[in-house]
């Protein structure tokens, strides 16, 4: 890591709070708070057959947070609870923390918890440590569609993935970048033959270059088209409204319906602050469905932080901001379907909600769903007739025959079995 990037992330404290704060003099004041951010700096998930780097080489193994990443997020934490000091109280029972059950998110939330909620008061539990724990939140990631969609079984998504790389945008693509992919493979040794493949080159590139081992000569010559894939990747991962909907979607609905419950004061929790800590995939697609993407890779410790606010008439409002470890003063993103920076509650329940899949097991195939034809129903009611028929006749039948036997039936007295002779 270069030394510029380590003074970055230590002077990042110091930074003043920002107008994301209630401000004097309003009526206005902040409700809820959504923080959804990417892992810190990892090491490489895999790298490439001919790498003169092995996995070995990285102590903390494969894909795993590195010293630096966690070093990240726990500035990052502490940024955030200064820009928010007048939201945030110190009390670990505020915030609900969830998220991916990859080592390298739920490390990037310990660590990011460290620097945002540091005990004081009544929370200090022992004067030599400042630090307190608070709980964190996880499913495995085969069944975590909110913060794990790109491994969570989704057939849907994987046919609509597969439908764009042969659609004319997709082969055009792939044709347009051939001599590209035919020169990685041979330079590499790993078959490289599109965008995704490329993208997983690139990065365990990258992170060799960000950790200064000498990269193979081969690569200098192309590093600006295999940055350029690397960025495509993540346009293709969410493109179309479907995919959106199946790899955002759970997560936007998580969202949408803490909002409406506090707004209507229908929450059964006293959360204040619900954060997410996952992947650059659902970053990228949490903003395409919001169109509110830069269509560039996320960066370590990207981070999208929905501010609900209360404003004076009692409707209420959401803000959106954006800010990673390399800027970590926070942009202000404009919803498209909002129109302006501040987004009317409704209006943003109602632009989310279109991505939001209403039974996501469902919609991704996972559940068989039975359709019939207006003939079929027919038939099908038909039969149902005749049954209910048939066992309406067969017991008033059998009721009739019971009325019946019982009408015939003779009374009788036993005969005496003592009888005796005088």
């Amino acid at each position: 890591m270069q030394d510029s990037s380590c003074v970055l992330l230590f002077t990042c404290l110091s930074l003043a709070s920002y107008a994301s704060v209630p401000v004097a003099g309003t009526n206005r004041s902040l409700a809820l708070l959504h923080i959804v951010y990417r892992h810190g700096d990892r090491t490489p998930i895999s790298t490439y057959k001919n790498d003169p780097y092995p996995l070995s080489v990285w102590k903390e193994g494969p894909g795993q947070l590195t010293n630096i990443g966690c070093k990240q997020h726990y500035v990052l934490g502490g940024h955030l609870r200064n820009i928010y000091s007048d939201f945030i109280t110190g009390d670990p029972h505020e915030i609900h923390v969830r998220s991916s059950d990859r080592d390298r998110c739920l490390a990037s939330a310990s660590c990011h918890l460290a620097g945002m909620y540091p005990p004081s008061g009544q929370w200090v539990w022992d004067a030599k440590f400042h630090w307190q724990p608070v709980p964190i939140h996880t499913r495995p990631v085969a069944e975590d569609p909110v913060l794990a969609p790109g491994e969570a079984d989704c057939p849907e998504a994987t046919k609509e993935a597969e439908r764009i790389k042969s659609s004319p945008e997709g082969q055009l693509f792939l044709e347009k970048y051939h001599k590209l992919y035919v020169y990685l493979t041979e330079m590499s040794g790993s078959l490289i033959n599109d965008w995704k493949t490329t993208e997983r080159l690139f990065n365990a590139l990258y992170i060799e270059k960000l950790y200064n081992y000498t990269l193979p000569n081969w690569t200098e010559s192309v590093w600006s088209n295999m940055s350029y894939q690397n960025d495509q990747s993540f346009v293709f991962y969410a493109k179309t409204p479907l995919l959106q909907r199946l790899r955002a979607g759970p997560l936007l609905g998580d969202i949408t319906t803490n909002m409406a419950a506090a707004s209507e004061n229908k929450s059964e929790n006293n959360y204040k602050i619900f954060m997410y800590s996952t992947h650059d995939t659902e970053i990228a697609s949490l903003r395409e469905a919001l169109e509110i993407f830069n269509n560039k890779a996320p960066e370590y410790c990207s981070t999208v932080v929905f501010e609900l606010w209360h404003e004076g008439d009692d409707s209420y409002s959401v803000e959106t901001y954006t800010l990673d470890a390399k800027h970590m003063d926070p942009q202000p993103l404009t919803i498209p379907g909002c129109g302006t920076q501040r987004c009317p509650l409704s209006t943003f329940l109602e632009v989310a909600r279109a991505k939001v899949p209403a039974d996501w097991s469902r919609e991704c195939g996972l559940k068989k769903v039975f359709t019939f034809s207006t003939t079929e129903l027919a038939i099908i009611a038909g039969v149902m007739a005749v049954l209910v028929l048939t066992v309406f006749v067969i017991g008033l039948y059998c009721a009739c025959n019971q009325h019946n036997r019982k009408k015939r039936t003779i009374a009788y007295s036993p005969l005496p079995t003592d009888l005796s002779i005088n």
